[in-house]
């Protein structure tokens, strides 16, 4: 609804002002004024569309108001009325942007003549405001989507970034890189918007990027404080939907370019981390590689083992690096716990690995309680576990086989609900290896190969034209109609309904 303020010293003129406009049922609300600067300080704080003012009033007039309001909101629509018709009060009303110059007392006819030509001129403003920004909210959301995705941004792209992220000067601001294994965001986005908000503010921006991954940006928040929420968040979440989720936590940062920064960052910490298991990990603590390590060799021993149930050698050899580097920065730690923690990570691949004699392997590992030096320990637990990835090595699986077999699955049943553990299921091996698997084939991840063959299948049937845009949503595994418009938006940079209508 409309809001009309209307002014004048006389509370009766007023009124009738205020009466014709409900006697003729237009959409506006009214409220009144009996001076100029009262007025405009109502102006200041409130939101109005049609200023009705009379030209004689006390404190301030009606002109200098009008020009005013002019110079604060060109958009209100401004109507001087006034018992005085002499011409320089006419012109000095259309100086000051007002669209009509009323004489009292006023003729019926030439108000609602009137009040028609203006409340068109305030809907149509309306609607061209509401479009520009919805269309600058789309621009955001296509720039935030792109650089998110891709973490490069020409010269504008940064200029543009740096205005709607850095308002404030040497303001300091991080983000959350979030990745569900299953499609987390497309069931549960809402629930989750209202978890983000409650454990870390209403100042925190939501990029959706695929069904199960999602960046935060957020003002820097004590550490502790924050792995604290995100605890909190990740309990909430758990008790809502059964789904691991791997948290990476950005540098702080003030400017675009070390935002880019920290999203390679990211990527190179995504590239060397195994598996989901409800992770917090802060990007400085991790490429420190203290403390984080020293508390997290139990984390790391738990992917080491989860990389050996998938029998991929490259994939067991990567993660064991790292296993293997964090045992060796520990300080002060029992020589018989990091025993009995390799001769686990021993005794799990020899269960996989049957071609490994067991003569040999069973001498090596009684090594390991020979010795006292930890790196001579290491050094004879890398030796072994060297010998059985040979052994394993032999019987490794086609990997590109497999891979062609789950994008022919996905081409196949992309109007099903697919996710990393549907697809997992299909061809009997973990999820994680299945993950880890086909990124190291394809260089992109299988959610995003995903959206690529149900986004590509939107596309079409919305062409052929012989679908509603429901059931479009609906054939290609979206059952949220909601949901799939914006993913369609995010993808093409325009609704599903605006492509239709552009063919």
């Amino acid at each position: 609804m409309m809001k009309i303020l209307i002014v004048d010293d006389e509370r009766e003129e007023r009124e009738g002002i205020a009466y014709l406009i409900e006697k003729y049922g237009y959409p506006a609300e009214t409220v009144q004024a009996s001076n100029g600067a009262e007025a405009a300080r109502y102006i200041r704080s409130h939101e109005v569309d049609i200023l009705f003012t009379d030209v004689k009033m006390p404190v301030m007039n009606g002109l200098d108001l009008a020009k005013e309001v002019n110079e604060f909101d060109p958009r209100i629509q401004i109507i001087i009325f006034s018992a005085y018709g002499e011409f320089e009060y006419a012109k000095q009303a259309l100086e000051a942007n007002a669209v009509s110059y009323l004489l009292k007392p006023i003729e019926l006819d030439e108000f609602r003549r009137l009040m028609d030509d203006v409340i068109d001129t305030v809907n149509q403003r309306k609607e061209q405001y509401a479009k520009k920004q919805q269309d600058d909210m789309q621009n955001r959301k296509n720039l935030l989507y792109k650089v998110f995705t891709s973490a490069r941004a020409d010269q504008k792209e940064e200029e543009r970034l740096s205005e709607m992220l850095f308002p404030a000067e040497n303001a300091a601001y991080e983000f959350l890189d979030m990745e569900f294994m299953g499609n987390y965001f497309e069931r549960q986005e809402e629930a989750f918007l209202h978890f983000a908000n409650m454990y870390l503010g209403n100042k925190t921006e939501y990029i959706g990027i695929y069904p199960n991954k999602a960046f935060l940006i957020m003002p820097c928040m004590n550490g502790k404080r924050l792995e604290d929420q995100l605890r909190k968040l990740l309990r909430d979440i758990k008790a809502q939907a059964e789904d691991e989720c791997l948290i990476l936590i950005s540098s702080p940062f003030s400017e675009v370019s070390g935002l880019l920064e920290q999203l390679k960052r990211m990527n190179d910490i995504h590239a060397e981390v195994f598996g989901y298991g409800d992770q917090v990990i802060f990007a400085a603590d991790y490429y420190n590689k203290t403390e984080y390590y020293a508390a997290d060799v139990e984390t790391l021993r738990k992917q080491l083992m989860t990389a050996i149930e998938s029998k991929n050698v490259a994939l067991i050899r990567g993660q064991n690096r790292q296993f293997v580097s964090c045992i060796c920065s520990l300080e002060k730690v029992s020589r018989l716990y990091i025993q009995n923690l390799l001769y686990s990570v021993v005794k799990a691949v020899y269960d996989i690995a049957p071609g490994a004699a067991f003569e040999k392997v069973l001498i090596s590992a009684e090594a390991l309680f020979q010795e006292n030096d930890l790196r001579t320990i290491v050094g004879e637990y890398e030796r072994i576990l060297e010998f059985m990835m040979e052994s394993l090595e032999q019987e490794r699986v086609d990997e590109s086989r497999i891979v062609q077999s789950i994008k022919n699955l996905v081409e196949k049943e992309y109007m099903k609900d697919i996710s990393l553990n549907y697809v997992a299921d299909q061809v009997n091996l973990a999820p994680a290896y299945v993950s880890y698997m086909f990124k190291k084939e394809t260089n992109q991840t299988l959610v995003k190969f995903i959206t690529d063959v149900k986004m590509q299948k939107a596309k079409q049937l919305l062409e052929e034209g012989s679908l509603k845009i429901v059931q479009v949503g609906r054939a290609c595994g979206y059952e949220n109609q909601s949901y799939f418009n914006r993913l369609f938006k995010n993808y093409y940079g325009v609704t599903p309904k605006q492509y239709r209508e552009n063919i």
